[in-house]
């Protein structure tokens, strides 16, 4: 049975359906919440950051951390506010209409369907350097269906492996950030020191505006935290308090892994398609010493690859069930096991992304830019709902419900409009296909009304 509220499109009801469990503590969030945002994130992409901005990565990563702050807010408010499951899908369907929840929906799913095969690729990359007589297409399959494995066997030892993973991480970052550091007062390089965020002399609007979708890649997280509000004890009121503390953690670990990796790069360095792919690796046996880049590689590779890829799935397929369980997908998305999984919907994301994988192997960037294009356009409805939710509600904050989501529709728009064209063509056509499946879904009556599961 279905019901609909015409009073408040944000208002709840008390449908009882299929549900998640509530099993995940504030810590869990917090550990589930750092490793899909993953601390190594921009080891992967240093090279290519840097080459697009002319040698001032970690001023793009400061940019793009900017312009996250305002989506996590918008994010924060929104789990405070309505209470629900099922990311900025059900966050827009329920405070705008359905049909601009269905194409949210859709375009974040481009992000989601796409990033698990982008971690196997960028997994598979530091391997082969690692072992070269190995091929890309066995790291990639192997690095889809491990996690995929251990998301079938259940969340509860997923959340034991994560943390072990975690620590790996943050266990390595310390001895870069240490050595870093030491490098960095042995040699006293003032200018080198500067460069990385502000390089007069080669600072470019638009290069550092194109860079950001690629950087933003790093912070692609607030949806997938979102959509925990159904698992959290203390539901959206611990996920709002895990997504501002979530926000100013990974800014911290990014900006300053960046950063200290980019005052090491000589001046002038240009690297080739295949040199910005292992650039962070490459420096980090320059900064630490040979012994520490296989440790990195191990750390960001397999540690890392495998632990946010564990995340990323599980939340692309809570995303795929949320959206059957509400008619717009087949019913059988919606299907949970005797765990609590929602095992099809597990199984389609690692079937896509093994297909995705293999098909686009060698298309790191491009693959980067179209995970970012589906969630910086998801954000920007998402800026807009929050604005709408509040636009008469007697609780409105000038900053956080009308400053905030405008500023950041300003930045994620400029950002999107930088991207690179093949992108923007692929993920308008996305859209496109969406809008079409929105229409003819309305046409047969399935968008009328929505689910409001708390």
């Amino acid at each position: 049975m279905r019901t609909t509220s015409t009073a408040d499109p944000c208002a709840q009801s008390a449908v009882t359906e299929s549900r998640l469990p509530r099993r995940l503590s504030f810590s869990d969030v917090l550990v589930y919440g750092l490793l899909y945002f993953c601390p190594l994130a921009p080891t992967a992409v240093f090279g290519i950051v840097y080459d697009m901005s002319a040698g001032m990565a970690a001023l793009v990563y400061a940019v793009a951390a900017l312009a996250m702050t305002f989506s996590a807010i918008s994010y924060s408010e929104m789990a405070r506010s309505v209470n629900v499951s099922g990311s900025v899908y059900r966050y827009v369907s329920l405070c705008t209409n359905a049909f601009t929840g269905f194409v949210t929906g859709w375009l974040i799913l481009l992000d989601y369907f796409l990033l698990p095969a982008l971690l196997s690729i960028l997994t598979a990359i530091g391997m082969v350097l690692q072992f070269p007589q190995s091929s890309r297409s066995f790291w990639i399959l192997l690095f889809i269906w491990l996690p995929a494995l251990l998301n079938i066997i259940g969340l509860k030892l997923t959340i034991r492996v994560n943390k072990v993973f975690l620590l790996v991480q943050l266990a390595v970052l310390a001895v870069f950030f240490v050595y870093s550091l030491w490098g960095i007062v042995q040699h006293n390089h003032l200018v080198s020191l500067l460069a990385p965020i502000w390089d007069s002399q080669h600072l470019q609007l638009m290069a550092i505006l194109s860079a950001i979708p690629v950087a933003a890649l790093s912070f692609v997280g607030f949806d997938a935290i979102s959509a925990l509000n159904e698992e959290a004890t203390g539901g959206g009121h611990t996920v709002s308090r895990a997504t501002l503390m979530l926000l100013l953690l990974v800014s911290l670990l990014f900006f300053a892994q960046v950063y200290l990796a980019n005052v090491f790069v000589p001046k002038g360095t240009q690297y080739s398609t295949d040199q910005a792919e292992t650039a962070f690796y490459t420096l980090s046996a320059t900064i630490v010493g040979s012994w520490f880049q296989p440790i990195l590689v191990v750390a960001a590779g397999t540690v890392a690859g495998v632990a946010n890829t564990i995340v990323s799935q599980m939340t692309t397929s809570r995303l795929i069930f949320s959206m059957a369980r509400d008619g717009r997908f087949p019913s059988c998305l919606a299907r949970l096991d005797r765990r609590g999984n929602p095992i099809a919907a597990l199984l389609s994301v690692a079937l896509v992304s093994t297909v995705v994988g293999l098909l686009a192997a060698n298309e790191v960037e491009l693959l980067v830019t179209l995970v970012t294009f589906g969630a910086l356009f998801a954000y920007i409805t998402l800026h807009i709902s929050l604005f709408y939710r509040f636009r008469k509600h007697p609780e409105r904050h000038w900053f956080k419900h009308v400053i905030s989501p405008l500023a950041g529709i300003v930045i994620l728009v400029a950002a999107l409009a930088s991207m690179n064209e093949h992108a923007k063509w692929l993920g308008s056509a996305w859209l496109c296909i969406g809008l079409v499946l929105a229409w003819v879904l309305q046409r047969k009556g399935r968008l009328a009304s929505i689910d409001l599961s708390a």
